[in-house]
């Protein structure tokens, strides 16, 4: 990609460029995940990781969007992402020391994946000439692979029973 920008109507939004870079990265980082042990299935499954990530694409959308038509864009783009990624570091050790135990070797290697995926996909994305239906396709997948692994559950399920009764043997009654 060079510094200048030239404008093609018939290329995709870059916010949806962003946001299929974010399904894309979704796609990956979910399945990644399926492999890490959650600290807390509440909050760490896969639809939260697809919902994220997405989120992520489409705010990288909205940035490349502002940044492509100026001087040096991909390297402010670039160093905008490392910056996300590094305030999301910081997030996730904060709250791994106050509220969730473990949350680092789950969370960081993910947001790895998402930032990069969806850093380097964006900008290629931008210039893509593809119906903008067909973005559908992997926005859909990730929203599937998110719900399919939904109730994933890393814990040995609980053994129910009924609580025990004793007898008491009282004098007097019959």
């Amino acid at each position: 990609m060079t510094d200048s920008y030239t404008f093609d109507p018939s290329s995709w939004n870059p916010i949806l460029a962003g946001v299929v870079a974010g399904a894309i990265a979704a796609i990956v980082a979910a399945l990644i995940a399926l492999m890490l042990d959650s600290p807390n299935e509440t909050t760490g499954n896969s639809l939260v990781i697809v919902l994220i990530a997405l989120t992520i694409g489409a705010a990288s959308g909205l940035l490349w969007r502002r940044l492509r038509a100026n001087a040096n864009a991909m390297r402010t783009f670039g160093w905008t992402i490392a910056g996300g990624f590094f305030i999301t570091l910081v997030a996730i050790s904060i709250a791994d020391q106050t509220a969730i135990d473990n949350l680092i070797q789950y969370a960081v290697p993910l947001s790895a994946v998402i930032f990069i995926t969806v850093g380097f996909i964006t900008p290629l994305l931008d210039g893509v000439t593809a119906p903008q239906w067909v973005a559908i396709i992997p926005i859909v997948i990730a929203l599937a692979i998110g719900i399919a692994f939904l109730s994933r559950d890393t814990t040995e399920p609980a053994e129910i029973s009924l609580p025990t009764t004793t007898t008491i043997d009282t004098p007097g009654w019959t």
